[in-house]
């Protein structure tokens, strides 16, 4: 995880460069953030590809989105982002229980242009690239005459992500704007990748999960100083 933190550090430090060339305003942003993501384990199922049926389940993740953007022109400006989302399922039932985590991480950049005008309302767009690390972690236990089985199953990754979207901003004061919307069609590009199932013997087994298209959409909304 400290390369997601130091290639954002690189994306702040690559919006701050551009205020300091261009002596225009640098904007920050910080709210909450609401992540419909595609795709999660089934627990019936652990050791499952990441096919259709995987990607046909939708879950919501809740987390929050930070950024910062350096203006050269009154209009267009370079922007670093990073939002972070999570959620956790657990499902008890008569014999057992099924507990399913998910993290998300984005950290990108990207151009951004501002629709500025004497009014309150400031809509904006922006096209962001980078990567994203997700975190999918799943553990089923099935208690049956006293013998509890139990099956386990972690699966890390960091790949190539982006994020196409806008929003609309509210000024309030000079210094302060609400961000009323903002909306990302974020896709993550998962790659194929090896992982170590724990099964019902309390062996691990390994098994390959096969890369997909993850489409996301991500909603934020907060405060713009």
């Amino acid at each position: 995880m400290k390369h997601v933190f130091l290639i954002f550090g690189a994306l702040l430090m690559l919006s701050s460069a551009t205020l300091a060339q261009g002596g225009k305003p640098v904007s920050f942003f910080a709210g909450y953030s609401n992540l419909q993501a595609e795709g999660r384990f089934d627990p019936d199922n652990p050791t499952q590809n990441f096919n259709d049926d995987f990607f046909e389940r939708r879950r919501g993740a809740h987390g929050v989105n930070l950024a910062i953007a350096g203006y050269p022109t009154k209009v267009f400006g370079i922007k670093g982002d990073f939002s972070f989302h999570r959620n956790d399922d657990d499902t008890d039932f008569a014999t057992g229980r099924n507990s399913v985590e998910t993290q998300v991480y984005y950290f990108m950049g990207g151009p951004i242009v501002k629709f500025r005008n004497r009014g309150r309302v400031e809509p904006f767009v922006h096209a962001l690239a980078g990567g994203a690390h997700t975190r999918f972690v799943v553990d089923s236990q099935n208690t049956v005459a006293n013998v509890t089985t139990r099956r386990t199953v972690e699966a890390n990754s960091t790949d190539f992500a982006a994020a196409i979207g806008g929003g609309v901003d509210v000024r309030v004061c000079d210094r302060f704007s609400i961000r009323a919307i903002q909306v990302d069609y974020a896709p993550i590009f998962l790659r194929d990748r090896s992982i170590s199932v724990l099964g019902t013997a309390g062996a691990l087994q390994p098994f390959t999960l096969e890369g997909q298209r993850q489409d996301n959409i991500r909603i934020s909304v907060g405060i713009v100083f």
